[in-house]
């Protein structure tokens, strides 16, 4: 090397052995604005090269962003650029490697130190952002996780925390309260989940379907307050007055509430945080469905009409901006038409009510032609009563008791014998027995002694609300419900009516609900029951790992650390470490949940018995 000099910026070019080939001219907005902000801060290394030009061999970006400068007008073409001038015996190529090689990257937290410095020596972070060609929030992210605690940047120096545990912790400005919750969490424990679940105790995620009924700002306009989260784009915060926010849910919802009490209910109950097996203690009544009247019928195929004519202009783009939003107005229309064809009759109304609640999403959910256990009770006494005093009247009760049973017997045997022959009519008569204990218990008469059980799975299920399966029979039973008529009176003449596939989809159903493969605890561990529930298994080839998956809370949390240790052992295929034995049990079932998880693993009661091995084997496989 010689002494360093300066060489004006026309006379010095890129030099072509240069080892970085890749993304030299890629990213330079940044490095352009330090270098206008201030100066060249590292001289270029260079050797001569033709025609009294200089070849620069470490410092090619630099370059690069200096020529953009003077591109631009913001420096001048022949500004002296401090450079060193190589000897002509020197290794260009070795020297090139250690510019782009050796060189220690600047760790992140002392990034947001020195960020953080810079603001409380007076700069703003407006000045920041254009000397370091970054955003305003980008910035202000950094300032964030300049100003967290020492003792968790100095985690996070050591590799003991990485950077998405960095960001969770600035939900805090409270240094103590961040160390609290670092000293608290362990090993897997301590991930970004955990550590804004811990800051935000007491406090309401914005994505909770009561903020996104309510809506943010209606929360903030009525003084509500929310914690931030510069590093959440999607949640945008935790509110932090719970109080407040249920409060605005039942006014909203109690504002819904008086239109529905209007249609003339025995009652309206406002339950935000209906669950599944809250719903479920409630009979229902289905409402009365009414042909469309023929000036509705032409009113909907006109829309259809149009509809279906804009729909294609959008799809081929000869629409205008306002296509959408007429096809959006078109459903709406249709959808109103459609509403009228079910009614609720009086008798309906006198004795069953709606609730209220909010779904998944946060909207309004309204269930109609709800009936409180104790109202059903009291019409079934009243339909018994009403059949008791019906049979006293009837004329064959003049007639000696044994010729009554002798006559009637005749009628039951030659029924039986023509049913025998009539396969339709036996299903309808089947499926209508069946169907009036599944769809409209207490009500209705049959003389087929059938009777379809079944057990009541919500109670034995730790989280009901989110079993899939549960939801599936729900909403086959709301599928079935639409199509049988509200009167259990209409159900013979209907069931008569029906092709024998719509006929097979509610006998399937209500076959369904009789299945009862829970064994209890004086049930023994191989009964006749639970080998035909795995035959029936077997015959409707079923995958359990479609309906249940693993987790923390529904399982490795109800079993023992050994129990868990040796489903891990399982996953891993070889003993587990010491470390393992060290974490307390809440860790080592979320652990477990993250081992399991896409394995298709699952507890053996669960699995078929001769996929049992497989099942094992390839379990093992997937969680290597």
């Amino acid at each position: 090397m010689t002494e360093p000099t300066t060489i004006p910026l026309n006379k010095l070019v890129a030099w072509e052995g240069n080892v970085r080939k890749t993304g030299a001219d890629e990213d330079l907005g940044e490095l352009i604005a330090s270098i206008e902000a201030h100066g060249l801060l590292q001289s270029l290394v260079v050797r001569k090269a033709h025609r009294g030009k200089f070849a620069v061999i470490a410092g090619r970006r630099r370059l690069l962003a200096l020529q953009a400068l003077a591109n631009d007008g913001r420096f001048s073409p022949n500004m002296p650029v401090p450079c060193i001038v190589m000897a002509e015996h020197a290794n260009a190529t070795e020297l090139s490697l250690a510019e782009n090689v050796i060189r220690l990257p600047m760790h992140p937290a002392d990034q947001f130190e020195a960020f953080r410095d810079l603001i409380e020596h007076g700069a703003s972070v407006s000045d920041i952002a254009v000397r370091f060609s970054a955003s305003d929030d980008l910035i202000e992210k950094r300032l964030k996780l300049g100003r967290l605690s020492p003792a968790i940047l100095d985690a996070f120096r050591s590799d003991e925390i990485g950077l998405p545990e960095a960001m969770a912790f600035t939900l805090s400005d409270d240094h103590a309260e961040q160390e609290r919750v670092f000293a608290e969490l362990t090993g897997h424990a301590r991930n970004p989940r955990n550590i804004r679940a811990a800051l935000t105790r007491g406090e309401v995620p914005a994505t909770d379907k009561r903020v996104r009924f309510v809506g943010l700002e209606a929360y903030e306009t009525a003084g509500g307050t929310v914690r931030r989260d510069l590093f959440d784009d999607e949640s945008s915060g935790y509110l932090q007055d719970e109080a407040l926010l249920g409060r605005l849910v039942a006014e909203k919802l109690s504002a819904i509430a008086e239109g529905v009490k209007a249609e003339g209910w025995k009652f309206v109950d406002v339950i935000p945080d209906a669950d599944y097996a809250m719903l479920s203690a409630f009979d229902r009544c289905p409402p009365e469905r009414i042909p469309l009247s023929k000036k509705a019928q032409k009113e909907i195929a006109k829309l259809s009409r149009e509809y279906d004519k804009l729909a294609e202009a959008v799809e081929s783009d000869d629409a205008d901006d306002s296509a959408s939003g007429r096809l959006a107005e078109i459903e709406a229309q249709i959808d109103a038409l459609n509403e009228t064809s079910d009614i609720w009759p009086a008798e309906t109304l006198a004795m069953a009510g709606a609730v209220l609640t909010l779904d998944y999403d946060g909207n309004a959910d309204i269930r109609r032609g709800m009936v409180r256990p104790d109202d059903a009770r009291a019409a079934k006494a009243a339909a018994r009563r009403a059949d008791a005093e019906s049979a006293g009247l009837k004329p064959a009760s003049v007639l000696p008791s044994k010729l009554v049973a002798d006559l009637t017997a005749n009628k039951t045997a030659a029924i039986r014998a023509e049913l025998a022959k009539q396969p339709d009519i036996a299903l309808a008569a089947v499926v209508h027995a069946l169907a009036l204990k599944a769809f409209y218990p207490g009500e209705g008469l049959t003389c087929l002694e059938l009777e379809a059980r079944s057990q009541p799975l919500a109670k034995l299920i730790a989280d009901g609300q989110q079993c899939k399966a549960l939801a599936s029979l729900e909403a086959e039973r709301e599928r079935l419900g639409e199509m049988l008529p509200g009167n259990p009176d209409a159900l013979w003449q209907w069931c008569l009516e029906q092709q024998r596939d719509t006929l097979l989809d509610v006998l399937a159903y209500i076959a369904a609900l009789t299945v009862d493969a829970v064994r209890h605890k004086d049930v023994p561990q191989s009964s006749p029951e639970d080998s035909h529930a795995s035959a029936l298994a077997t015959a409707l080839r079923l995958d359990m790992t479609a309906w249940y998956v693993p987790t923390a809370k529904n399982f490795f949390a109800r079993i023992s650390r050994k129990a868990i240790l040796s489903t891990l052992e399982e996953a891993k295929g070889a003993p587990q470490g010491p470390a393992l034995d060290k974490m307390k049990k809440p860790e080592l079932a979320e652990r477990a949940e993250r081992v399991v998880a896409g394995t298709g693993w699952l507890p053996a009661l669960l699995r078929a018995a001769s996929a049992n091995a497989a099942a094992s084997e390839a379990f093992a496989e997937a969680a290597e």
